[in-house]
């Protein structure tokens, strides 16, 4: 039992900081693959709720401050411009991490409430399905390992 709520933990904790580790783990783990996908989601809103309270402090502690005018930051405001918190959230699971998307949501003023609501429904969707993937394609690798056409 201690064994697998560490394997439980680890799924939830990987997925805080790159969302697809939690259902590679889960799928390495051979966790049931709904378990997987809502550890992931959680994981994923873990560092929502983190970086949205404390975000501004630990920027502020940990990270040195770095050019403002980069490739990479202008594509978030390219971003931001055009789909606003709702594309931050679709596209932070795949594209930007947890803990980036929620930066770039809380950087340009959105309100805590629809960052965790745009947040939550996208970690959900995209644990769902992320972790359908996984599952489905390990078990189409492990098929063609084991039974080889010759």
């Amino acid at each position: 039992m201690s064994e697998n709520i560490v394997e439980y933990i680890s799924v939830f904790l990987s997925s805080s900081f790159k969302f697809v580790f939690g259902p590679l783990q889960g799928k390495a783990y051979g966790l049931p693959w709904l378990l997987t996908a809502g550890l992931t989601a959680a994981g994923m809103m873990l560092s929502v709720v983190l970086f949205t309270y404390f975000g501004q402090y630990l920027k502020q502690r940990f990270f040195k401050t770095k050019k403002i005018f980069t490739p990479a930051n202008r594509r978030k405001v390219t971003l931001w411009r055009r789909y606003g918190i709702i594309g931050v959230a679709l596209f932070t699971p795949l594209l930007l991490t947890p803990i980036g998307g929620t930066l770039v949501a809380n950087a340009f003023g959105e309100k805590k409430e629809k960052i965790f609501f745009w947040m939550s429904i996208f970690a959900t969707i995209w644990g769902i399905l992320v972790t359908l993937m996984v599952y489905e394609a390990g078990d189409l690798l492990q098929g063609l390992l084991h039974n080889p056409k010759p």
